[in-house]
């Protein structure tokens, strides 16, 4: 058998493709670096609501963050919020609890696995609105967390920061309602 004779040509159909698949992967990488990441500026007064799946009541909302910038989360039930000194404060809500030491302990760990391990410091907070739980530090980040419950509502709120600490997340616990 005899093989076909090659003509050269071969290098321009491997240079398209390589041309295709170099741009597949370039462009996305410089768009996603050109395009800022959406933030909202929270105005005086207003309220975040947040809504866990489950049974009723399932929804909290929470003010004292004017001025400070709300990034998208996709989730209906965790809000990240970036304050006027840099510092960011993530609240999230689950619905379903109906042993909250358990879910005290689960909500610490998931917080390791979201990249901010916790101590429990010893602290508690009772919220003019029901709520209350233990308070914890960053063991190496700079942040405070407390974990509260109210009803079948577990939220934990993380403010991590240099210069972090609990008095700062006073006017978002003092706010801090189950909505019926």
């Amino acid at each position: 058998m005899t093989q076909p004779i090659r003509t050269g040509n071969d290098w321009k159909q491997a240079g398209l493709v390589l041309a295709v698949v170099a741009a597949l992967l370039v462009v996305p990488s410089v768009v996603a670096a050109l395009v800022p990441v959406r933030e909202t500026a929270v105005a005086p007064d207003s309220e975040i609501e947040l809504t866990a799946p489950g049974t009723e009541p399932d929804t909290i909302g929470f003010g004292g963050v004017g001025g400070w910038q709300r990034r998208p989360t996709g989730d209906q039930s965790t809000a990240v919020l970036i304050a006027p000194d840099g510092s960011r404060l993530a609240v999230s809500v689950v619905d379903g609890v109906t042993d909250f030491a358990e879910a005290v302990e689960w909500r610490r760990k998931v917080l390791g696995v979201q990249g901010f391990d916790a101590y429990f410091d010893g602290g508690e907070v009772k919220t003019p609105n029901g709520f209350s739980g233990p308070t914890c530090r960053g063991t190496d980040k700079a942040g405070v967390c407390a974990i509260l419950g109210n009803d079948n509502l577990a939220v934990t709120l993380v403010l991590i920061g240099d210069d972090a600490a609990l008095p700062e997340l006073a006017p978002v616990l003092d706010s801090l309602t189950v909505r019926r």
